[in-house]
């Protein structure tokens, strides 16, 4: 383990400026004499800050330094090696490609404070005045990021990290002493069963973003589930819809992220009277459209390989333009402020009011875990207890 010789020292680099002005600075600290040369050792490293800042990085190097955990050195700035780490997780496929788009975004959000410092000259202090400034406001687009969405930037920054620690490049972690904010998520809602059955009947299932919001509630499915829909996965003799499909962001017909999530679903029997009449009305539009559309451009046709949701052209919607459709219309049902995955959280739920065991909820939801669907089961469980005391209570 190696011992400092004192505190440390920083040098001005900025020698035109006053000290409460200047932004450079040189780290170093003193080694003591070298034995075998006679010569003094020292370790050094450039910090760009405030001065208050660079003495908070001196007690943080020397103490790096007393741990053997110096870092390496390195070219990288952490905007190039954030760059790398993204552009190999794609090449490899190692996750999905909205997962490789949210990254490289979060990583540009991350860049506009950091970007430019050299990657084994990021501490923990650092890390921690960028988060500060996020949730200040200081962002891409000058709102205030919430905790949630600045752990995330945390999380994926501590794969990065983990990652040049794995290559050789750094000896230690600055993540693991950083102080991410909490989580901020607002917690899910979901409709009362008076609502819901209110809402569902101002619903005409013949427009596609009506019948999708309908397919959202009476079978809780996800945006990504609704917009992967085909005909061809309704049996409407069996009563049973195949979910095996995804459509992500970027336009991709994809299996579903888990294999949870690829199930077969019973369909009451209000769910086939709405996906019947819907079908009908899209045939009957297709053949409007056709009136029109010039040979070279081709007829649109609704096979069992068409969307169950889709545009005027019989193009799949993309999850995005879904979400974009319920912002303009949720104020017209009285649910401003209510998202669309809220539906699929009324629908379980609705589930667990009416008594359905956990497991079947999570194989109906199509979750991995059976934890989110215990959760609710037990909080509406809870409030039925609760309602059992409070009737007994009004008797004592």
């Amino acid at each position: 383990m190696a011992d400092t010789n004192g505190g440390g020292f920083i040098i001005q680099k900025e020698k035109d400026k006053p000290k409460n002005k200047c932004r450079k600075w040189e780290l170093r600290i003193s080694l003591g004499k070298d034995p075998r040369t006679g010569r003094y050792k020292t370790k050094s490293r450039r910090f760009a800050g405030t001065y208050t800042q660079a003495k908070v990085a001196l007690r943080e190097f020397v103490e790096e330094v007393e741990g053997d955990r110096v870092q390496g050195r390195t070219t990288y700035t952490l905007e190039e090696y954030c760059k790398r780490y993204v552009d190999r997780r794609e090449l490899n496929k190692e996750v999905a490609a909205t997962t490789i788009d949210r990254q490289r975004q979060q990583f540009k959000a991350v860049a506009k404070h950091l970007g430019k410092a050299n990657l084994a000259a990021i501490t923990p202090t650092m890390l921690d005045d960028m988060y500060i400034a996020m949730l200040k406001g200081d962002t891409l687009s000058g709102r205030p990021s919430g905790g949630s969405y600045v752990n995330q930037i945390h999380d994926n920054l501590t794969l990065v990290f983990e990652q040049a620690k794995k290559e050789g490049i750094l000896v230690f972690n600055p993540c693991d002493k950083a102080n991410p904010p909490k989580m901020d998520t607002k917690a899910k809602r979901a409709l009362s069963p008076a609502k819901a059955h209110e809402f569902i009947e101002a619903l005409d299932p013949e427009p596609d973003r009506q019948c999708a919001y309908l397919l959202a509630i009476t079978m809780g499915l996800r945006r990504g589930e609704i917009c992967g829909l085909s005909w061809g996965d309704i049996d409407f003799d069996r009563k049973v819809a195949d979910i095996r499909h995804s459509y992500d962001a970027r336009g991709n017909l994809k299996a579903t992220k888990t294999k949870a999530g690829t199930r077969v679903l019973p369909l009451s029997d209000k769910t086939v009277q709405v996906l019947k009449a819907h079908k009908e009305a899209q045939f009957k539009r297709y053949a409007r459209t056709n009136q029109w559309r010039k040979p070279e451009e081709g007829y649109i046709e609704q096979t069992d390989d068409s969307p169950v949701i889709s545009d005027n052209c019989g193009t799949r919607v993309l999850p995005t333009s879904l979400s974009r459709w319920w912002t303009e219309d949720r104020p017209k049902y009285g649910l401003d402020g209510w998202c669309l995955h809220e539906f699929r959280h009324t629908y379980l739920t609705l589930l667990a009011i009416s008594g359905v065991h956990p497991k079947v909820m999570q194989e109906l939801a199509g979750h991995y875990s059976s934890q989110i669907s215990m959760d609710i089961y037990t909080h509406v469980n809870m409030d039925s207890k609760r309602e059992a005391v409070n009737a007994v209570s009004a008797v004592f």
